[in-house]
């Protein structure tokens, strides 16, 4: 499995994850000049800009844990992505707070049906 085709079922299982837990799709990879939010969704009064990182465990043993590689660029381009959304979808986002969560999805690489998630609500902000 490529790096890009571990990131795209990354992003597939985190959408699939937080709607178990009652998040609603809104959008996935909206992209701008800024840059790309993974995943777009709603929680009850918020719309929540979530990054995605997945990692096999043999390389976060090595790079760390994935929210730890979303680092102050990064953090800005989410944000102004998101700030793009809003403008763009005033009717779907009036009424609701933007929140950014994190992500992480671990996987074996030799069972990679086998995996853990770590949610982080609020991982950085405005």
């Amino acid at each position: 499995m490529t790096s890009r085709e571990l990131g795209e079922r990354g992003e597939y299982l985190a959408r699939l994850y937080l709607e178990k837990k009652g998040f609603e799709f809104i959008r996935a990879n909206y992209t701008t000049r800024h840059g790309e939010i993974d995943l777009i969704m709603q929680e009850n009064d918020e719309i929540v800009f979530l990054e995605v990182k997945t990692r096999t465990e043999d390389s976060a043993k090595v790079y760390g844990r994935g929210a730890d590689r979303i680092d102050r660029k990064k953090r800005e381009h989410i944000l102004r992505s998101s700030r793009v959304f809003l403008y763009e979808e005033p009717v779907l986002t009036r009424d609701l707070t933007p929140r950014f969560d994190a992500v992480e999805l671990y996987v074996k690489r030799d069972e990679p049906e086998k995996l853990y998630v770590i949610h982080t609500p609020c991982a950085f902000g405005l």
